[in-house]
């Protein structure tokens, strides 16, 4: 219709030219064809005409094109559909995947049963009901030794204090905390050892506890004399002196056993008591470094190892089954989708096609009517002022629509018609087969991540049981050995 309109807008523009044309008696009366004004007008009017027609042959062309690419999408939606309904079957691929990963199972498994057996008789020799208990982090009971060694070597540095300063005692005050807080701590991990059931092991826990008080009042009884010894040393640096000062400090410690501390100055008695309440300490936080049964938590983290291996490499195999189960199902739901999607495409291409046509020929007809409207009002003005007789073809209007007439869509229509009919035959072939197959994989992924997977993680260990009883038949016959912390 906008390029219709470029002709209307002409209208007073050829009125002005049919009154100069009629003034001239132009065009003459005897003329048989159109004056240069009216050819003008007429080259318009097939310009535009062959305009609307060029946009209604792309369109026709980008309909085809689409139609193509749905011919083509139905084509392999067909091969994808034959693929995932031909496939092979999903016991026998779970099957093979879970195989490959068979060799790793059977010996993460075998460890497993191992790290367990082990763990359970070491529970059963040492009557052990409660669950292993430890820190996460091994390390953190030897961590917390670095704060109380800190505090004490700066409490006692305080304590040692002499004429150089804090400073001139900060060394001994150190070497004093290491030696303290490691023996009492040392003591404790090895007090853990009463609680095992084993005669020599109780004894040896028990004396770990029987010593570490001995030392710790030995020690810091030392300690405490020695600070009254450092504090008269002249020169604390000189070796000699102050290894005689400490052989002194020892000479006299021993009288703490027999109710008499070996300093009687208020410092030295802070230090005895302070290096007492911080050996208990360490004592205790030895005591809890692990488990209370020694070697109760070192089994119990082995076989949380290994169990957490096996499981690892069991979920391996569990997400390569669920992918497996997944990317079939996504393919049939994705080969549904193009079906249904495929037939909107072509209903649209369909229902578009006698839009198209229609217009075109709309436009077309209403061109015709504006180039007959405007060439009448040029020939109007003409006649109305020319003294002459008008040329006999001003009573006829070429006719620029003709050789359009028989531009329809039946071609492509039939074209569509066709795959329309050929999308039928998809639809009934593999739609109601998609959604029974969809429906038969998930029962079948459930059954396979059940009772399935169960039952292999059961033959998993049936194999590993096997061979450990081998490994234990063909081992050389030796003397039992007990089961040690």
């Amino acid at each position: 219709m906008a390029n219709a309109r470029q002709l209307t807008d002409k209208q007073d523009y050829y009125a002005k030219k049919g009154i100069q044309q009629g003034e001239k008696a132009l065009p003459p009366t005897s003329a048989q064809s159109l004056d240069t004004f009216e050819t003008q007008l007429q080259a318009d009017a097939q310009r535009i005409a062959a305009s609307d027609h060029a946009d209604f042959t792309r369109k026709q062309a980008s309909k085809m094109k689409a139609l193509g690419e749905v011919n083509d999408a139905l084509s392999n939606t067909s091969l994808i559909c034959e693929s995932l309904l031909h496939d092979r079957p999903l016991a026998e691929t779970v099957s093979h995947t879970r195989e490959q990963q068979r060799p790793v199972l059977v010996k993460l498994r075998e460890d497993q049963l191992e790290r367990e057996a082990e763990l359970k008789a070491y529970r059963a020799l040492n009557r052990i009901s409660e669950k292993a208990s430890y820190p996460e982090n091994l390390m953190l009971p030897f961590l917390w030794l670095v704060p109380f060694i800190l505090g004490e070597t700066i409490c006692n540095a305080v304590l040692y204090e002499n004429a150089q300063g804090l400073l001139g005692g900060a060394f001994v005050a150190f070497l004093v905390s290491i030696l303290n807080l490691s023996i009492a701590f040392g003591m404790g991990m090895a007090f853990r050892y009463k609680n095992l059931s084993s005669g020599p092991c109780k004894v040896g826990g028990w004396n770990a506890l029987v010593l570490a008080v001995f030392v710790a009042i030995y020690f810091n009884a030392i300690f405490s004399a020695y600070r009254s010894e450092y504090q008269l040393l002249l020169d604390p640096s000189d070796v000699v002196e102050a290894g005689a000062a400490f052989k002194r400090a020892m000479s006299v410690a021993s009288y703490v056993f027999i109710g008499r501390l070996p300093s009687n100055d208020l410092m030295s008695f802070v230090l005895f008591f302070l290096g007492l309440v911080l050996s208990a300490i360490a004592f205790w936080k030895g005591y809890a470094c692990d488990d209370r049964h020694p070697g109760y938590g070192r089994r119990d983290r082995l076989f949380a190892e290994a169990t957490k291996k096996f499981d690892a490499a069991l979920d391996v195999v569990r997400l390569k089954v669920v992918g497996e189960i997944q990317r079939r199902i996504t393919g049939m739901a994705g080969a549904q989708n193009q079906m249904l999607s495929t037939k909107v495409r072509l209903d649209q291409i369909r229902n578009s096609l006698p839009v198209d046509v229609g217009s075109l020929k709309g436009n077309l007809i209403q061109l015709q009517r504006d180039f007959a409207l405007v060439l009448n009002t040029y020939r109007q003005n003409n006649v109305s002022i020319r003294p002459t007789p008008a040329p006999e073809y001003f009573a006829h209007t070429p006719d620029l629509i003709a050789q359009y007439e028989h531009e329809d869509c039946s071609v492509l229509m039939s074209q569509v018609e066709t795959s329309a009919e050929q999308h039928e035959v998809y639809k009934s072939m593999y739609l109601s087969a998609l959604n029974d197959g969809m429906r038969d994989l998930e029962n079948e992924g459930r059954d396979q991540q059940g009772r399935v997977h169960n039952e292999f993680i059961a033959d998993i260990t049936r194999e590993a049981q096997k061979n450990i009883d081998e490994r234990s038949r063909n081992m050389p016959k030796a003397a039992i050995v007990t089961a040690q912390a």
